[in-house]
């Protein structure tokens, strides 16, 4: 709810505003098709612009960087005050009656947004019920009528004093008006049910249940219903019912109100508005220029009321930067002066571009300036891949003490060697089961003194492996889908520790061809 009453907002602002302008420009206009269609548009349209992105060509571009900024946590040393024992439930006691909530006030107090939403609901309930109520109604009074089967439709003749409508492909004429004005009546309910009037009526009932507080909806309501009956009018006249007469009905059967919100009422509408349009002069088609009236009034809530922001390129060139803090676990605050960043456009060391030599170069730096670890800082979705790439270039460069964060997160991958207890294996010995696995792969077994390749993996701090992959393969395409096959079935481990604390650790391992035959039992 806390999301869709502002889209209910921007859709009522757009509806509104909208529905005014056709009020100010077309309705007075006598093409009622194309009139019919805008009001529909409106409604449709309405619905769906607080939903849209905008288009990467109209947003207002912006790169964002982030960059991670390292608070320093000063730590405290000292003795621990003694704590007052007898003095200690008395003060717990005094801390929670002073911040227990009144019960009854607690029960009673409502936000402004809750009451918004109560109001709402109890607004669209209403709605509902009156809508279902009315076709309650409508079928009661089917039952009661007398069914006769028409060409396309089915008439029902009520004996009582009713108005002639339509409903779906239902028409409904009292007997007196089916003895007196039977061919005048249904040639008028049938353009109904021709032109499809009840699906109008249908999107436009379902769309005021919601819209139920917005007197624009009404109102818009109440302009189609009008439209409807002046295009069953053009309808009727044209197939042979005379003009005079055809008025002379209209205006005895002028009166009444109308009963049931989705049905084409033949006595809905002014009387004099709908002899006036009978006989006013057609607009020339020249008029619908007018519809091109909505195009900047649509910018300008596309602009106000879309989405923003999530489909913007990935691949943009634009100047600007916001600095952003990244968690990173107290216990590493000594490390991060010493941060390789890994970002989509490249690898950064103190905002520097570096090439992977360079970030090399300044691995062996560091390792003989201090003996503190290399932080790898990973913005989200980047590759494996170049993950290893970076890690690689340090081992080749004999700079192997490296741990991994991922930008934003309190997660650290330590080194197997920087924890105080190693991640177990759950299933007896790790080697044991991964030389079992390569034991029973044919397609180890066939290129045994043929390949070596690299592969790693992290145990996180739930013991479950991630990132299992090959980092360099080997040249035979099998035994490296081989390998894969058995890194995505490796067991959850006991995570590794660092003190109490349960991390995440990394493992790099190298593959050789061996294969040890299993030992003959004597």
């Amino acid at each position: 709810m806390s999301n869709f009453l502002p889209y209910l907002i921007k859709s009522t602002i757009c509806i509104s505003l909208l529905y005014l302008l056709f009020r100010t420009v077309m309705r007075k206009e006598s093409f009622f098709a194309l009139n019919r269609m805008v009001l529909l548009s409106i409604v449709v349209i309405s619905a769906v612009i607080p939903l849209l992105y905008l288009p990467g060509a109209i947003q207002s571009p912006v790169q964002v960087e982030l960059l991670p900024v390292f608070a320093p946590v000063e730590v405290q040393t000292g003795a621990i005050p003694a704590i007052d024992l007898e003095n200690l439930t008395s003060i717990e006691a005094s801390v929670a009656q002073e911040s227990r909530p009144d019960i009854a006030d607690q029960n009673w107090t409502f936000s402004k947004q809750q009451l918004l939403q109560y109001l709402y609901l109890a607004g669209f309930l209403f709605t509902l019920l009156l809508l279902l109520r009315g076709l309650y109604t409508l079928f009661s009074l089917f039952r009661r009528a007398k069914t006769v089967q028409m060409d396309g439709y089915r008439l029902l003749v009520i004996e009582k004093e009713i108005a002639a409508f339509s409903f779906g492909r239902y028409v409904i004429l009292s007997q007196r008006d089916y003895e007196e004005h039977r061919q005048t009546l249904l040639a008028h309910e049938q353009a109904h049910i021709r032109l499809y009037h009840f699906f109008d009526l249908l999107l436009l009932e379902t769309f005021r249940i919601f819209h139920w507080f917005n007197p624009a909806i009404y109102w818009l309501i109440k302009d189609l219903k009008e439209i409807h009956e002046f295009q069953a009018d053009d309808y009727t006249l044209i197939h042979g019912i005379d003009a005079t007469q055809y008025q002379l009905l209209i205006i005895q059967k002028g009166v009444g109100a109308e009963r049931f919100a989705l049905a084409n009422s033949f006595n809905h509408c002014q009387i004099k508005k709908r002899i006036t349009m009978m006989n006013k002069s057609k607009t020339n088609k020249a008029g619908s220029w007018k519809v091109a009236t909505f195009l900047p009034l649509l910018a300008l809530l596309l602009m106000a009321f879309g989405k923003r922001g999530e489909n913007v390129p990935e691949k943009i060139n634009l100047p600007g930067k916001v600095t952003a803090p990244s968690v990173i676990v107290p216990k590493q605050n000594e490390l991060t002066n010493q941060i390789i960043e890994i970002k989509k456009e490249g690898n950064y060391i103190d905002n520097k571009l570096c090439t992977l030599q360079e970030i090399a170069t300044k691995g062996q730096e560091w390792n003989k300036a201090s003996n503190k670890w290399i932080l790898l800082m990973v913005d989200e979705s980047i590759s494996l891949n170049r993950i290893d790439e970076v890690r690689e270039a340090l081992a080749d460069a004999s700079v192997n003490f490296v741990t991994q964060s991922t930008i934003n997160s309190d997660d650290i991958v330590f080194f197997a060697g920087d924890v105080s207890e190693s991640a177990k294996f759950t299933q007896g010995k790790w080697g044991d089961w991964m030389m079992n696995k390569l034991n029973n792969s044919p397609e180890i077994k066939a290129n045994i003194g043929k390949y070596k390749l690299t592969y790693s993996f992290i145990i996180d701090r739930d013991g479950k492996v991630k990132n299992a992959h090959l980092i360099k393969q080997c040249d035979i395409p099998e035994v490296n889908a081989a390998y894969e096959k058995i890194l995505a079935q490796i067991p959850d481990w006991e995570p590794a520790r660092r003190g109490s604390s349960k991390v995440s650790v990394y493992y790099r391992f190298t593959g050789f061809a061996k294969y040890v035959a299993p030992v003959a039992k004597k």
